[in-house]
């Protein structure tokens, strides 16, 4: 048997992200109004792109303080609720995303990056706003059955 070489240069191109789907005592999720380009005037979970070497947990406190500021006592919890893929307007950039579960302490919420995003607000899974991102849709109708689930979202 020999042994096979791994090819380096293989999903070069690929950018993995976490978001933070955020749940306070009531069941309701927190949502902000995106104003970056992909998916301007949409509502999201906190999220971003992880950083070289970082771990996905890691990755989620550091975008929940970016998001959030300091004074958010937000629990991310290492459970996935969905993984999303999607390559969106206006960069086309193939985008593999994990998902994981967040609970709100306490604290102050604020705009904490106010040129992403407008505002953050709580929703109850029943009464959702009508543009919501890339697979935010999926994985509330998925957390509500108690499951997980891959969102394909290419365009």
């Amino acid at each position: 048997m020999t042994k096979q070489e791994v090819d380096l240069k293989e999903g070069e191109g690929i950018r993995t992200a976490i978001d933070v789907a955020i749940f306070n005592d009531n069941g309701k999720v927190l949502l902000g109004k995106r104003l970056a380009q992909a998916g301007f005037g949409t509502w999201g979970f906190v999220g971003g792109h992880l950083r070289t070497g970082e771990k996905i947990i890691d990755g989620a406190r550091r975008e929940i303080s970016e998001e959030l500021g300091k004074n958010a006592q937000i629990e991310p919890i290492n459970e996935i609720l969905a993984v999303r893929e999607n390559s969106l307007e206006p960069n086309l950039i193939h985008h593999v995303t994990v998902i994981i579960r967040g609970k709100y302490i306490g604290g102050d919420i604020k705009v904490n990056e106010p040129k992403r995003c407008e505002k953050w607000e709580w929703f109850s899974l029943d009464n959702l706003p009508s543009e919501l991102f890339s697979g935010v849709q999926e994985t509330l109708e998925s957390f509500k059955q108690q499951k997980a689930t891959v969102v394909s979202d290419w365009r």
